[in-house]
């Protein structure tokens, strides 16, 4: 009996050395191929990487990571989903330098929309953080779109601001955008579905839920940040005629464990569905 007791507590002592450790560090690259019927055959292969919840205080041992992976990837477009500082202004010095590499990887292709902790910690100013994120090469999308051209063709990119805490306007973002080509929507939480307008994309990628963060195997994941109660926790979903891409995010809240949630990076390759 007191054997068996030991045994738990070492496997106790394991399970939050490892949680705490080693799989907040353990970045994934997940590669996803998505096939979407209009999209122009100029945009055939194109390649995405979606990061989000970065959650960074400084340029630390996961930021090097992220430009390593990202870097080797040589995609076309980074879209970053939300929540990317935790850093108050007067400490912000680091992760500048880490969004300046970010931004040259991709020089004038990194676009980002903000997350909920922007304005629930409330340790800068949303205009502030735009500001110096663009000045670092990442443009930041607050309820609009962009036309992405390639040789003549073009798809839409939109991007709105929180949908979480309500800064969200999926309506302003659809302005001028016409059905003739894909739309691809970023929002930082999946809770933009519910907005009737959202099935006006092609393909929505989200973050925000963490993935759960700590998720018991074959078990829906306990918590997550949203209405769902689990659901829309991770991966791909189909919405109406929309897919639906929830990234686990990188970066950690509350507190700092994972548990088969591993940080996660997603490469997408956009194909033509003939």
């Amino acid at each position: 009996m007191v054997f068996l007791e030991i045994i738990g507590v070492l496997f106790l002592i394991i399970l939050i050395v490892y949680s705490l450790f080693k799989e907040p560090f353990d970045i994934r690259l997940e590669r996803k191929t998505i096939s979407l019927e209009k999209l122009p055959e100029n945009f055939e292969g194109l390649k995405i990487i979606q990061i989000s919840d970065l959650h960074s205080k400084k340029f630390g041992r996961k930021e090097k990571r992220i430009l390593e992976i990202i870097s080797q990837q040589k995609a076309d477009f980074i879209f970053i989903t939300g929540d990317i500082n935790e850093a108050r202004q007067k400490k912000i010095d680091s992760n500048i330098k880490f969004w300046e590499k970010l931004g040259k990887i991709n020089s004038g292709c990194v676009y980002a929309v903000f997350g909920n902790h922007l304005y629930e910690d409330e340790k800068i100013e949303p205009i502030i953080i735009k500001d110096i994120l663009e000045k670092s090469g990442i443009q930041v999308l607050d309820n609009e779109n962009i036309k992405l051209e390639r040789e003549g063709q073009y798809i839409w990119l939109l991007g709105v601001n929180d949908p979480h805490t309500n800064h969200h306007n999926l309506l302003k973002a659809l302005q001028g955008v016409d059905n003739s080509s894909i739309r691809i929507l970023l929002s930082h939480s999946p809770e933009i579905v519910d907005d009737f307008r959202a099935g006006d994309a092609d393909l929505i990628l989200v973050g925000h839920t963490h993935g759960g963060q700590v998720k018991i195997p074959g078990v829906r994941a306990f918590w997550s940040p949203t209405k769902y109660h689990g659901k829309y926790a991770r991966g791909l979903f189909k919405v109406k005629v929309a897919y639906v891409y929830v990234n686990r995010g990188i970066g950690t809240k509350k507190l700092p464990i994972r548990f088969n949630s591993c940080p996660e990076i997603t490469l997408f390759t956009l194909r033509k569905n003939f």
